[in-house]
């Protein structure tokens, strides 16, 4: 009977680990695409309130209008540098939890090199110990025909 590989549990948990791993990658994913969503909104907001700036500016606009207007362009400015700084994180906990699943993912192989040796050897084992009774038998038998007298 062959003997159990004594690291089963450790590639499990390595399994685990890496299952894990991999949905904290889908989840650091779907965080990166909704800071490229948000500031692709602020962008496109941006633009809107330029546009309504310069048609409000050719047909005349007052001093303070004016001035809420670009003040509240320079809000959004700043609005979409921090977008960018939030996608630049996310970028970063993406690329980590990558790094960490490969690390996952090379421990998940070496316990299952390790474990393809296991079996291997207890294949080898298994199969001398076959041989062994084989040739048992066959010797028994050869002592009984010699016995006999055939």
């Amino acid at each position: 009977m062959a003997k159990a590989f004594q690291f089963a549990f450790l590639l499990e948990f390595a399994i685990d680990k890496r299952e894990d791993a991999a949905r904290a990658i889908s989840a650091a994913l779907q965080r990166l695409e909704q800071a490229r969503a948000r500031r692709a909104q602020i962008e496109q907001y941006r633009e809107e309130y330029r546009t309504r700036l310069t048609d409000t500016a050719s047909r005349g606009i007052r001093i303070h209008q004016w001035n809420d207007f670009q003040l509240f362009l320079a809000k959004l400015d700043t609005a979409v540098e921090q977008q960018l700084a939030e996608e630049a994180r996310c970028e970063a906990q993406l690329e980590a939890r990558k790094q960490a699943w490969q690390a996952c993912e090379r421990e998940v192989k070496a316990y299952e090199t390790l474990q393809d040796r296991h079996q291997s050897r207890e294949t080898q084992r298994e199969a001398k110990q076959d041989q062994k009774l084989t040739d048992e038998w066959a010797s028994i038998l050869q002592r009984r025909r010699d016995a006999s007298g055939h």
